[in-house]
Order: C-alpha cells, then structure tokens, then sequence
C-alpha cells in the first residue's frame, strides 16, 4: 500500500506496519502511544520540541545527534555512555568536585 502526496489526517490503530518506509514525511504534531519502533532507525530527523516518555531507549546509539538543551529527568542511566564516558562516572566526578573531595 503507498500513501502519497497527500494532506488527509491518518489515523493508525491496532495495525502491523512492520518494515515500513517513511521517507520526505512531515510527522509533526503527531503523537505515538503505545508504539514498537525496535531496531527501527531514525536518521536525519527532527525531533526538536519533541516530548518523549515511558520510553525504552535501551541499547539504542545516537549518533550525529544535536542534544542542545535537551533536559533528562527521572531515568535510568545504568551504563548510558556519553562520547565513551560513562554518566556514572561524570556524576561521581562532579559530586566530588562540587563537596570538595
């Protein structure tokens, strides 16, 4: 099935689009529920303003990505790398610069 040049709303639901393209696609103001976009890849998109939670970002790289004022709350960084240094490590550095020790 190829949807094309078109400005109709759609509307997704309960539906297998496994393997899908999506390419020259404006998706702003969209919004993804309860959504599988494993081993899915993303490249050259904006997701500037873009809210993103109850998210499993797992095992996931980014690469290239500008990450300008984004701001992360309330998660789990157990092995998140940031240009091969470990978030644990960058915490346990600043606190020890910040007491003193």
């Amino acid at each position: 099935m190829e949807i094309s040049e078109t400005r109709e709303t759609l509307k997704v639901t309960r539906a297998v689009v496994a393997n899908a393209v999506f390419d020259d696609v404006n998706l702003s103001n969209s919004t993804f529920e309860n959504v599988n976009l494993s081993a899915s890849r993303l490249a050259r998109v904006n997701l500037s303003n873009a809210s993103v939670s109850d998210a499993n970002l797992s095992n996931s790289r980014f690469l290239n990505v500008n990450l300008s004022n984004v701001a992360i709350a309330e998660s789990n960084l157990a092995g998140m790398r940031i240009n091969g240094v470990l978030v644990s490590d960058l915490f346990e550095a600043y606190a020890a610069r910040t007491t003193g020790g």
